[in-house]
């Protein structure tokens, strides 16, 4: 049955995941690969496994093109550093794609590794980790998946051949963007943020190796797999191997709240289950000694300071998406860290003026207003050279009718941004003010 691209009812989109879903599910990769570094000898890739490495490459570029990348050079190398910690010695001497981190600009709970070294961790996942032991075993993990070769394994199985050009073909019927506007319009901001940012440029590009890693996973086996290894890892590193499965819980504990369509690997409850199911059983049984030690690293001043800013945007992120309670969650987090921070107090009165927006009590949106209001005026006190407090002081002031109050932020605001982009508009305003 053909359907019209971008015209998918629900259904017909339920029923699409569900066919790659079942797919994936009953795939089974060969295990015929070895690990870089098996047995100490040198790496030298297959030829299929270097045609692997170009796709990778090719759909990297074609995804950094429509996702929005988080721009923090000491972050990524502050990743960087963790991966180098928790690299083996024998995978460093046997060579192999060199491990490069980012980080996707994307509130959805989501790492995923390319076989060419690539890991990307969406900024929403990174949001949700305590510590830094938390976040190498999110790493951990997805180094186990390059240095296992999974993606190779799983290619070569040719019961995953079928698997990958469903992939192609159903996203590229699903008309992604036009989904996530409709779920906008019908009031699910949470599901258009989902699919507008990295869920749709995988999907809409049919990118297929990044949507078997970033979506589902490689089958049970070998995500198993890759627990344990990352485990062994973490473990080598001297990061205390009790917060692996605090980590899944924690992302357990919330995924329920962020929707169906959160289909990436570390927003799925099931996945999440058996990750807390493995962990847990190789805390008992291989990993119990390192677990008692006293002396294993929980975290690191540089976590918090790393995290500090892709948290608090993230936030913003949150913000825009409706997602409240967690939005404030985490710029208290920020605000414990540092309170004079006037971008943290801006997207704070964010956060309370769409709920003023949102709000159907006179009573709830007068409240919200007011806290927006004077976040807006804290951010400019602790920063009176930021522009964009002022913009939306100004805003507030005039929905409230406060003439003079609404003239004096606009007119603040252009003096701060004289090349602002929507100059002309609260010029605009300004003139309706003076009237």
């Amino acid at each position: 049955m053909r359907v019209a691209r971008g015209r998918w009812t629900p259904a017909y989109r339920s029923i699409a995941w569900l066919l790659i879903v079942s797919l994936l599910a009953a795939s089974c990769a060969t295990r015929s690969v070895p690990p870089i570094g098996h047995e100490g000898r040198p790496f030298k890739p297959e030829s299929d496994e270097v045609k692997l490495w170009a796709q990778a490459e090719k759909e990297e570029a074609a995804l950094l093109k429509r996702a929005k990348v988080y721009d923090d050079p000491l972050l990524e190398e502050y990743l960087g550093k963790i991966g180098d910690k928790l690299l083996p010695d024998e995978v460093r001497a046997a060579g192999g794609p060199g491990f490069k981190f980012g980080v996707m600009s994307d509130p959805t709970l989501n790492a995923f590794a390319m076989p060419n070294g690539r890991i990307y961790v969406h900024s929403g996942l990174l949001s949700r980790l305590d510590n830094e032991a938390q976040l190498a075993t999110i790493l951990g993990h997805e180094m186990a998946h390059v240095t296992n070769r999974d993606a190779l394994r799983f290619t070569r199985d040719a019961r995953n051949k079928q698997i990958l050009f469903t992939v192609l073909a159903v996203a590229a019927s699903i008309g992604v963007a036009v989904a996530a506007g409709s779920r906008a319009r019908e009031g699910d901001y949470v599901g258009a943020a989902v699919l507008g940012q990295t869920a749709n440029a995988i999907l809409g590009l049919g990118l297929q190796l990044a949507a078997i890693a970033a979506i589902n996973g490689y089958g049970r086996d070998l995500e198993r797999e890759a627990d344990k290894e990352g485990m062994a890892r973490l473990v080598r590193a001297g990061y205390d191997p009790k917060e692996a499965p605090k980590v899944f819980a924690l992302l357990q504990s919330e995924s329920k709240d962020r929707g169906s369509l959160e289909t990436f690997f570390f927003g799925s409850h099931p996945k999440l289950q058996e990750r807390i199911e493995t962990t847990n059983e190789f805390l008992r049984t291989s990993y119990a000694e390192a677990a008692a030690r006293p002396d294993t690293i929980k975290t690191t001043e540089d976590f918090g300071l790393r995290m500090r800013t892709v948290v608090r945007d993230n936030a913003q992120l949150d913000i825009r998406a409706g997602r409240f309670t967690l939005a404030q969650r985490q710029l208290e987090r920020v605000v414990a860290i540092v309170p004079k921070d006037p971008i943290a107090q801006l997207y704070f009165g964010d956060l309370y003026r769409l709920q003023s927006q949102r709000a159907r009590q006179t009573a709830d949106r007068e409240g919200f207003a007011k806290k927006a209001l004077e976040h807006y005026e804290r951010s400019a006190e602790l920063d009176p050279a930021f522009p964009d407090p002022f913009r939306q002081l100004g805003f507030l002031y005039y929905q409230q009718k406060n003439t003079e109050r609404a003239r004096e932020a606009f007119q603040r605001y252009l003096a701060l941004k004289p090349d602002a982009p929507d100059g002309k508009r609260i010029k605009e305003y300004l003139l309706e003010l003076d009237r």
